[in-house]
């Protein structure tokens, strides 16, 4: 005969109520996990490069994107207003219990949810993780646009080159960047803008990952022939004397336009999105400058408005839908002011202010812009200011200067020892 003791059976019951209410906490749960999966955006039927736009965008679940107007959409994302609207209808079908991909009289087996979304997100999440760093070729510079945009780094060797005293990979321009390069001419801009081009196409040289090869090609759009192909290989040259790279795997890379005319632009941005779709490898764009054909005095303030409306539609397509950093050179104007800030002539102005030339008819609230200029008086030195929308107020600033080989350079003495307070500009100033 077992005898029992009064005390375990007392234990045995407890330890299997416990493990009951685990389990049924667990189930609680996983109900609870697949019913938000089941709201998940990779629900939605649609291209995963506007999928991987909404993740970026902060848009985790459907009903998060069903809040939001078609105008809304369309702005934030840089897609038209159709393709907005289509998006929310296809919401509402899903949140009504409608199925938008099922087709009558389809005999196919239906993938499991769980499987599809676990499937769709870890595509979105490996494409995301592994994002390209293009540097400026100077470090002070990347450390000052890494004030406002810190990215993940990238787990793979990306091989970016460092001038100067400064060695570290310190690239802070991810895809999906875009920043205003503005200065008045002989400053640098197309210097710098040069020196991106070589960076991206030598992060992707330094990449030993086939698959990673195929990406890192670059788009230029040159309007005042200020970055030629003969330009482009001297500096391709300088940079790759002391590695293993070629001059010629540089360029292979770069896809390069020459826009004439106002109406070349304007068509060319017209069939920008085809232009990506049939070069996916392009990550990067230049457009040197974008001023140079839409300052014109002629220019009524509609048609400048619809082509402003125009170029933010685009480069909000580009960096959203296509993955690519944006870099735009301006060139600056000069505004007279009153003592009351009001709009003066050369008779009536009390002080001079240098803005970019196009103003902000054509960024977003995300467009870095750098602004570069020279000291006063006989500081021969470069300077660059920055500046985001939504950025606190102080002054945020660098040092820089152009080398030999046409390519901006660090300042040693100024990289690590840099003064508090920004240089006087002088009698003009500088308006962001």
């Amino acid at each position: 005969m077992v005898h029992l003791n009064p005390l375990s059976l007392k234990t045995t019951t407890l330890l299997f109520t416990y493990t009951f209410l685990a389990f049924t906490f667990i189930e609680d749960e996983l109900n609870t996990m697949i019913q938000s999966q089941a709201q998940a955006i990779a629900l939605l039927d649609i291209p995963r490069s506007l999928r991987e736009s909404l993740h970026d965008a902060g848009y985790i679940t459907i009903d998060d994107i069903g809040s939001s107007s078609a105008s809304d959409l369309s702005a934030e994302l840089g897609i038209s207003r159709n393709q907005a609207e289509d998006l929310l209808q296809q919401i509402s079908s899903l949140q009504a219990g409608v199925s938008t991909s099922s087709k009558a009289g389809s005999d196919s087996t239906q993938i499991p949810l769980q499987s599809q979304i676990q499937a769709s997100t870890a595509a979105d999440l490996l494409s995301s993780a592994y994002l390209p760093h293009f540097s400026t070729c100077s470090t002070s510079i990347d450390r000052l646009i890494a004030q406002f945009h810190v990215p993940h780094r990238r787990k793979a060797n990306t091989g970016v080159f460092r001038k100067g005293k400064e060695k570290e990979d310190s690239g802070a321009i991810t895809p999906g960047m875009t920043i205003e390069i503005a200065g008045p001419p002989g400053i640098g801009k197309t210097a710098m803008a040069l020196g991106v081009v070589l960076s991206a196409r030598l992060t992707s040289a330094g990449i030993s990952d086939e698959k990673e090869m195929e990406a890192g090609e670059v788009l230029i759009l040159d309007t005042e022939g200020g970055i030629t192909a003969e330009r482009v290989r001297s500096a391709a040259e300088a940079l790759t004397r002391t590695r293993a790279t070629l001059p010629r795997d540089i360029i292979h890379g770069i896809h390069f336009v020459r826009i004439p005319t106002q109406t070349h632009m304007v068509a060319f941005l017209h069939t920008l999105d085809e232009w990506l779709e049939n070069y996916p490898k392009v990550n990067l764009i230049v457009i040197d400058t974008l001023s140079f054909h839409f300052r014109q005095p002629s220019l009524d303030m509609s048609t400048r408005r619809r082509m402003m409306d125009l170029v933010k539609q685009k480069i909000g397509q580009a960096t959203t839908l296509h993955k690519c950093a944006v870099i735009i050179c301006n060139q600056m104007a000069t505004k007279l002011l009153t003592a009351e800030n009001k709009p003066a002539n050369f008779d009536t102005g009390d002080r001079a202010i240098l803005m970019p030339q196009l103003g902000d008819s054509w960024t977003t609230g995300k467009t870095l812009r750098l602004c570069l200029f020279r000291g006063q008086g006989g500081d021969e030195l470069r300077y660059v200011h920055a500046e985001m929308s939504g950025s606190s107020k102080g002054l945020k600033w660098a040092a820089f200067d152009i080398d030999d080989d046409g390519l901006p350079c660090d300042i040693p003495e100024m990289l690590y020892d840099r003064p508090k307070t920004p240089p006087f500009i002088g009698e003009t100033e500088l308006n962001f």
